[in-house]
């Protein structure tokens, strides 16, 4: 007895030591990009380790059920209108990437207001107790780095998509663009001489305005709403505790991309099998010719594409035998006499549990990062119709490695996308290089949510492990990308050229000089 007893004990001792207090932060957030923190909370708390998640979207079901003593989340009811529908990013900014981004000081102003009034905020930062680690979601979440410096820890960056220039900045990494686009520039892999040179000089820019004037921002609200003193910017707070980089690419979806020890790749962590769909809908979507998914993300809501274009969509569902599904949040508008007997309006789709179907036949998409891997993971070929950020380059790829079709909303017509449908529903190639590409992305050496839980452990292990970052990250953009260097050999070259040329402009004066004398001499004598 005495023997099980110390073996419960040294258990329980290991299990102590083992287990560590995490800190989870997406105040500002999304319903999809939360996909991508629940399954990370989910784990950590079932490793034993006590967390505490902190969402601005209402908190998943599940784990209010399932909260205990190492479990907590916390809820602020007031930031889930800002995240339920980021107003300020819609179907209008489909034409106008830069715009986007021209607008985030003012998005930043408004996000940095909400959270800085937020009693959950400040029940953190005037909290005593202590954290090993904290998880900061990287999209438009700088106005939380005051507590990161307040609690004195090292934090991780987490991203639902694509890391954007000054997320790889920050992280000390090259910026790749020289095959790796970025939204603004909406461009594929191999680039020609002048698509590099945008590409390379709106990518510093872009890093070059994180830097300038949205990190000014947050120092500007933090300075004026928390009074704290002694406060640094939090650009420094960030080059300062930033440990580890987790974004959600994989080389089987995304452009590829060089990156340091700190930047771990873990796409695709949220994906799981299908599960049997409710009984109404599954009587619907069980035809005989099958049926088409058609959903435009959790940002871009149905009812803001313009009446013309659903007519467009509807008009073309009626000309199909398959049965539609479409994700559509408000039915206000649309008369029931409109919609075609083959489709159906739901608010809400459980998408994966559809493409993991056996009836699916095609999905018709924003081509949105979690989208794209869903149906990649499940094996459904695409429709990609991309709105604003990361999901130009989505589709293109999606397209580019031929599995997807993409289409342009300025230019699209019922023939247009009746011709798409059928294009990949009777082509075979679609569908077979979805599989061929679904295979690469399943075949891995670990889960990428376990490839995600362990890097986040060795974190904590290592005390920050500063030493995944590299020394470059000390170095100002310019020189990481060695402007410096390149702007001293141009120099060089060109003050060596000068040189050169004097130096032989000189001795052809003075051999010319010569001669003319040695002539001179001549005609004397």
């Amino acid at each position: 007895m005495m023997y099980y007893s110390a073996i419960i004990v040294l258990f329980l001792n290991v299990f102590y030591v083992m287990a560590h207090k995490i800190l989870v932060l997406s105040p500002i957030t999304a319903p999809s990009h939360t996909n991508f923190f629940k399954p990370i909370v989910s784990a950590l708390a079932e490793r034993g380790h006590s967390v505490t998640y902190w969402n601005g979207l209402p908190p998943d079901p599940w784990m209010v059920s399932n909260q205990t003593t190492n479990l907590r989340v916390l809820y602020s009811p007031k930031l889930k209108e800002i995240n339920a529908h980021h107003k300020t990013i819609g179907f209008q900014h489909r034409d106008s990437p830069f715009g986007l981004l021209l607008g985030i000081p003012n998005r930043m102003a408004t996000y940095c207001t909400a959270i800085y009034q937020d009693p959950v905020f400040h029940q953190l930062m005037n909290s005593t107790e202590r954290y090993d680690l904290i998880i900061l979601e990287a999209v438009f979440n700088e106005c939380v780095l005051p507590l990161v410096r307040k609690l004195d820890v090292p934090f991780i960056y987490m991203m639902g998509l694509a890391p954007s220039p000054w997320l790889l900045d920050a992280a000390g990494s090259s910026l790749n663009l020289d095959h790796l686009p970025h939204p603004g520039s909406n461009y594929a892999d191999e680039m020609n001489f002048w698509q590099r040179t945008f590409n390379t000089l709106s990518g510093l820019v872009m890093s070059y305005f994180h830097h300038w004037f949205v990190m000014p921002v947050v120092d500007k609200y933090a300075s004026e709403m928390l009074e704290i003193d002694d406060q640094e910017p939090v650009f420094d707070t960030e080059n300062r505790y930033l440990s580890l980089v987790i974004v959600n690419t994989h080389f089987s979806i995304n452009y590829q991309m060089s990156t340091p020890s700190a930047v771990i790749e873990a796409g695709g962590l949220h994906c799981v099998p299908p599960k049997p769909l409710p009984q109404e809908l599954e009587t619907f979507v069980n035809g005989d010719a099958g049926f088409i998914i058609v959903s435009f993300g959790s940002i871009l809501k149905g009812a803001e594409i313009p009446d013309d274009v659903r007519r467009i969509f509807l008009s073309t569902f009626a000309r199909l035998p398959q049965r539609v599904v479409w994700k559509w949040e408000e039915t206000m508008g649309v008369q029931d006499e409109m919609i075609p007997s083959n489709v159906k309006l739901l608010p809400w789709l459980p998408q994966q549990d559809l493409l993991g179907h056996p009836k699916v036949r095609l999905f018709i998409t924003h081509g949105g990062l979690f989208s794209n891997q869903e149906a990649v993971y499940h094996g459904v070929p695409l429709i990609a119709l991309p709105v604003f950020a990361d999901q130009p380059i989505n589709a293109q790829k999606a397209q580019d490695d031929g599995y997807a079709i993409r289409l342009d909303w300025n230019n699209l017509s019922e023939n247009v996308l009746y011709d798409a449908i059928q294009l990949v529903l009777s082509n075979p190639r679609y569908a077979q290089k979805m599989k061929e590409i679904s295979t690469i992305m399943r075949d891995q050496t670990e889960h990428p949510l376990d490839r995600a839980i362990y890097w986040i452990e060795y974190v904590i292990r290592h005390r920050g492990a500063p030493h995944l970052r590299t020394a470059s990250r000390k170095l100002s953009l310019y020189q990481r990308c060695l402007v410096d260097v390149m702007l001293f050999v141009f120099l060089g070259c060109i003050l060596f050229t000068w040189a050169t040329q004097s130096l032989i402009r000189a001795l052809y004066r003075k051999i010319q000089k010569e001669k003319a004398l040695i002539n001179d001499d001549k005609k004397k004598n």
